[in-house]
């Protein structure tokens, strides 16, 4: 029996998500952002004095060592890295070349992920810095060195299919731990890419209830904060109504349990799934949909009307937003001169499409020992 057929109509909204601030935007410090820029460029944090880690990210950002104190230098590689207020950042260019490479985004160091792309196209590994291999890189796969990128706004509401990439279990967790999440569905803005497969963000635990004895379930809060765009920037998500009946109408039910709830009808009161003194135990896998919180400007890919993926669909409802988090502001040490200023456009978003949903992945619950006894649905 499928995990589909057993939790038919179940809705992934029976997560409860609460104004928590688990997920808050916090200021960075000088050496967070060091560690940062090391995961992302190397795939680990590096070992040795500060000076000459910093030293080291600055030969294979720009082939030299720039002046200025130690936070300067940061903030300047922290810049070149992530911001895209002079124009695209190498982070969104790296997203850009792996999707017209592989239709996907790949994790890991920036290093990595040139050495791989380089081999895939070239079938050897590039010298020179990172700002060189990438126009070398572009060069061979869309034809010119200069990527296809140009500034879109995100409307809010927006949804995007994702799915978690660890397992969940109320026995091990609690309050404070990161739920890792990743795009499924490429999602398009007038025929511009914003949201790639394999783009990563989370959710954040707020919450944990473990399973006492026969009249006690477990329970698990989750409140689903931030995605990453195609160029790097944090998008902030939530799950709200629309999303709820998106998943209701894709019976996408795997996971539900998670916090022990079941959502009985389109816009009707929370149920219970009985659970006989179960802890929630759910393998990595589970799909959701998600939707943007406040409207965000992008640095698309433009794809001129090939995309292979779906548009996903615009939600009718607007829901209550925040105050939108602002890129970080840094100083200039670092520029990424390669690309002139790209005129921004006059966007309108795709109509809603009928979403094909993805097939189901058939699981066995043999190893589930019966958890979910009964469904109640008084709707």
């Amino acid at each position: 029996m499928s995990w589909k057929k057993f939790l038919g109509g179940v809705l992934a909204a029976s997560m409860i998500f609460s104004a928590s601030t688990f997920c808050s935007a916090a200021e960075e410090s000088a050496n967070a952002k060091l560690v940062r820029i090391e995961i992302d460029t190397y795939g680990a944090e590096q070992s040795g004095a500060i000076l000459d880690r910093i030293s080291a990210l600055e030969k294979s950002f720009s082939g030299q060592n720039m002046s200025g104190n130690m936070n300067a230098r940061i903030e300047a590689i922290y810049d070149t890295l992530y911001n895209n207020s002079a124009g695209p950042a190498i982070l969104a260019k790296i997203n850009a070349l792996e999707w017209n490479v592989n239709h996907e985004v790949a994790g890991g160091g920036i290093n990595m992920r040139l050495s791989v792309l380089e081999d895939q196209i070239f079938g050897r590994m590039n010298e020179g810095t990172f700002n060189e291999r990438i126009r070398a890189l572009a060069k061979a796969s869309y034809g010119e060195e200069i990527l296809p990128i140009a500034q879109v706004q995100v409307p809010a509401n927006i949804l995007i299919k994702v799915e978690t990439t660890a397992p969940v279990g109320s026995k091990v967790m609690q309050a404070g731990d990161v739920i890792p999440i990743r795009v499924l569905s490429d999602v398009f803005v007038d025929d511009s890419l914003v949201f790639a497969r394999g783009l990563p963000g989370e959710g954040v635990v707020t919450s944990v209830h473990r399973a006492k004895n026969i009249f006690t379930n477990g329970k698990i809060e989750i409140d689903f904060c931030r995605l990453q765009t195609i160029d790097g920037q944090t998008a902030q998500i939530f799950t709200g109504v629309e999303s709820q009946d998106e998943m209701n109408a894709n019976e996408m039910a795997r996971g539900l349990s998670l916090i022990g709830q079941t959502f009985s009808g389109k816009n009707k009161s929370l149920e219970e799934i009985f659970v006989r003194g179960k802890n929630i135990d759910l393998p990595a896998g589970i799909e959701l949909y998600v939707q943007i919180k406040t409207p965000i400007v992008v640095y698309g890919v433009r794809t001129n009307g090939n995309a292979v993926a779906v548009v996903a669909p615009v939600a009718e409802t607007v829901e209550p937003v925040s105050t939108p988090v602002e890129p970080a502001q840094v100083e200039s040490g670092i520029r990424n001169d390669e690309l002139d200023n790209l005129p921004q456009e006059s966007v309108r978003t795709a109509p809603p499409a009928e979403v094909e949903p993805l097939p189901a992945e058939d699981k066995n619950l043999d190893g589930y020992d019966g958890e979910i006894i009964e469904i109640v649905d008084e709707g």
